[in-house]
């Protein structure tokens, strides 16, 4: 390439042994800090076919099956789990809190080579902000933090590594592509996958941010009648009850926690106690002919099940 295309920054750039790269067999372990476009690459990679783990799915592609062995010290599983993924010539893992045992992680790990991404910290910590409640200048300087501890690995370490700019990625996706596609082998792609990997390849994808927020909630209308809405609703990924919100015809009626005793919850699975329940008690006149009733969380941003519900005075469903 010459001329003034030599000045284009496509944010990416690799530091290492090029006799790495050349190699059949790789491991590729992308890592950041949460939030920081890790998932996008590891899902770049699953749509390119590559095996990134037992337990690694859409949309977050983390496999905790080997991210547990790790955490919980247990090294003899992690080998072994390693030693099963090394039938794949090349097999990818992703855990943005990989960079608190790495030295162990590369030690197992065949041929490592890293992608390394980096985010704008603002863009990380508001996310965090939106999705986990956390405090803005908080995350900023969790998000630094984190940065550091991989600045320091590379420094460190000198690790065949790529480095590559979150935003830089968003917009030449196409360049990103050929980076990875060269990078697996050419013979190992083909133009399908390539193609799925490139529609993959979008900002907030709503999957992802459906998936990764901490007030995701489950729950359902359960009845409606005149004078009274019942259901349940509680937190997927908490066990502290809940505000839930009643709303007729998109506006905010009435607001309770969450903790009434649900009998039939005795028999799902995974939930601490079946203090779920919520019961609103509609005084005056209660619902009219046609009133649309929806419940939901008060932190949530989806209604639950059977919301939206239009209220028939003959049927009282």
């Amino acid at each position: 390439m010459t001329g003034i295309e030599v000045l284009n920054n496509h944010g990416i750039e690799y530091i290492g042994e090029q006799k790495a790269l050349n190699e059949e067999k790789k491991t590729l372990i992308v890592l950041g800090v949460a939030r920081g476009g890790t998932s996008l690459l590891a899902g770049t990679l699953d749509h390119l076919g590559i095996f990134t783990g037992k337990l690694s799915g859409d949309p977050i592609f983390e496999d905790l099956y080997l991210a547990n062995a790790f955490e919980k010290k247990k090294i003899d599983e992690a080998k072994k789990i390693i030693q099963q993924y090394n039938k794949h010539d090349i097999w990818s893992f992703k855990r943005p809190g990989l960079i608190d045992y790495i030295t162990e992680l590369d030690s197992l790990c065949r041929n490592p080579i890293y992608l390394i991404v980096f985010k704008d910290i603002f863009s990380i910590s508001n996310r965090n902000s939106i999705s986990m409640k956390l405090n803005i200048v908080d995350g900023l300087k969790k998000a630094q933090e984190g940065y550091g501890k991989i600045l320091s690995f590379i420094e460190k370490n000198n690790p065949n590594a790529f480095l590559l700019s979150y935003e830089k990625i968003m917009e030449n996706k196409e360049h990103f592509i050929d980076i990875l596609v060269n990078l697996i082998g050419k013979e190992k792609s083909t133009e399908e996958s390539r193609l799925c990997a490139l529609n993959f390849i979008e900002p907030n994808p709503k999957n992802y941010l459906d998936v990764s927020r901490i007030t995701r909630s489950i729950g359902q209308i359960g009845l409606i009648k005149k004078h009274i809405v019942q259901g349940w609703g509680k937190y997927k990924y908490r066990d502290d009850s809940a505000i839930v919100e009643l709303y007729v015809n998109d506006k905010l009626i009435a607001s309770k926690t969450a903790n009434e005793a649900r009998k039939h919850m005795e028999n799902l699975q995974g939930f601490k106690h079946v203090n779920y329940g919520y019961s609103f008690q509609l005084l005056e006149n209660g619902l009219k002919e046609g009133d649309v009733v929806s419940v939901k969380l008060k932190d949530d941003v989806l209604f639950l099940k059977g919301s939206h519900t239009v209220f028939k005075e003959d049927a009282e469903s």
